[in-house]
């Protein structure tokens, strides 16, 4: 990339054409724009005009961008067209941003290339942006776009999980007065209705050794595949809702998120369904760890000690609320 500073006021064509423009002359001629004569009138009426000439093995930013794109694209992603050397990369589908934070940083070692995205974990709508990339200067070297390109096919940087119509179970042990029970059953609706899930049914029964293994059980015989459990108390190792899960052959595999509010969602397993207890059925309808959890178990059908615990990072959930929640609202 060879730079020329011109006088404007006494350019030709053959001063311009080809050339790439390295500053604004305008709200209708900016940086980046590939001269060409008819933009001569224009160029002689600025006192300087700043430029690039490309040399063999340049590739210009826009191509360039398009470029890093094309090789940042996963299933269920797309890509805009660039707009002054940037392409912005949307979902196609509702789902599950995964973003690997090691190959975004080692992609952005590279000179001249800027490659951003949504957090980790983070779901979204059909048509929300989770990525963008650019280049910074008006051309980069053929060489580096090509490495960079490798990188982006070897390790997926950011990718899009889409959710699973999960049939769900949902059990209570609260006794809910009408009112509770309508807010309850529309914080439901909302939530499980967004990710595509199957509700099987809403089992209430009482908090009791013999009530709780006889939902556990109906969840087994009904094919569930994600169970939902409101109620169980947070401080009592005893209670049936974990006392019943092992005694009809599941694990309680993490007690406590580390994120608040909702330090107290518990995890189980039962014949291979995920168990995710929350403490109260006045926590459903509320924005809690609850949120972070449900969209990993919808992309992966699972969920286990590790994931609760790397969802930690940006836990502080009363402090980072707004963009770590799933837009439930469609």
């Amino acid at each position: 990339m060879k730079p020329l500073r011109l006088e404007g006021a006494g350019v030709i064509a053959v001063d311009i054409v080809g050339r790439v423009l390295t500053h604004d002359a305008g709200p209708d001629l900016r940086k980046g724009t590939v001269l060409d004569v008819s933009h001569l009138d224009r160029i002689r009426t600025l006192r300087e005009v700043h430029v690039v000439e490309l040399e063999p093995g340049d590739v210009h930013e826009d191509v360039a961008a398009v470029r890093l794109a094309v090789a940042l694209l996963r299933d269920n992603l797309e890509a805009t067209a660039p707009h002054q050397s940037q392409v912005r990369i949307r979902a196609t589908r509702r789902g599950l941003v995964r973003v690997d934070p090691a190959a975004v940083e080692a992609l952005n070692q590279f000179p001249g290339v800027a490659v951003f995205t949504l957090y980790d974990d983070q779901a979204v709508n059909p048509g929300e942006e989770v990525a963008g990339c650019k280049v910074t200067p008006v051309a980069i070297p053929e060489s580096i776009l090509v490495q960079a390109e490798a990188l982006c096919r070897e390790r997926p940087l950011v990718q899009l999980l889409p959710f699973r119509p999960l049939r769900t179970l949902l059990v209570v042990t609260e006794r809910l007065k009408p009112r509770a029970r309508e807010l309850f059953q529309s914080a439901v609706a909302r939530k499980l209705g967004w990710y595509g899930a199957e509700v099987v049914g809403t089992v209430e029964v009482a908090r009791s050794r013999e009530a709780v293994a006889g939902a556990y059980a109906m969840a087994r015989e009904s094919g569930a595949e994600l169970i939902l459990f409101a109620g169980a108390s947070s401080i009592d190792p005893l209670d049936p809702a974990y006392s019943e899960l092992a005694a009809e052959g599941g694990e309680l595999i993490r007690f406590g998120m580390p994120a608040h509010p909702g330090s107290m969602l518990w995890l189980g397993r039962l014949s291979g369904a995920p168990v995710v207890g929350i403490a109260s059925c006045a926590g459903f309808g509320k924005e809690t760890s609850l949120d972070l959890v449900l969209p990993v178990v919808f992309a992966y059908g699972d969920i286990d000690s590790r994931g609760l615990a790397r969802l930690g990072y940006g836990g502080l959930i009363e402090v980072s609320a707004g963009r770590r929640f799933p837009p439930y609202v469609t």
